[in-house]
């Protein structure tokens, strides 16, 4: 649980900040743009995910180049930096994101857009 907690206060604090908000909102205009609204949230995390990979995986190669390590710790280095940046500020920034900025969330919605096809089988959810 002590893992989950530092992971989210680090992606918060990096939400909190202007540009990240920025970041997130420039993403997220630009694939509204291209996408159906129906499949915008995959397309945002996926390009999310995978742009802060890619970030982290230069950041890797970048450390491997100035230290002197040897194979086995520079693909250590490189695959680590690109799985957690993507994983931390690429899936779990975007989550967050998304969340705090769409005005659809389970907890509002009422029972017919929950479980519309339970309704129309027995009439009431289970």
């Amino acid at each position: 649980m002590c893992i989950l907690q530092t992971i989210s206060i680090i992606v918060i604090k990096e939400l909190k900040e202007k540009r990240g908000i920025i970041m997130y909102q420039t993403l997220w205009n630009s694939i509204n743009k291209q996408v159906k609204d129906l499949h915008a949230s995959a397309a945002f995390l996926a390009v999310s995910l995978i742009g802060w990979t890619t970030i982290g995986l230069l950041a890797g190669f970048l450390i491997c180049m100035i230290g002197g390590m040897s194979f086995v710790t520079k693909i250590t280095v490189v695959l680590c930096s690109g799985g957690y940046t993507g994983l931390i500020f690429g899936f779990f920034g975007g989550i967050l994101y998304l969340y705090r900025s769409e005005p659809r969330h389970l907890a509002a919605a009422t029972p017919s857009q929950v479980f519309p096809q339970q309704l129309q089988k027995d009439g009431e959810p289970d």
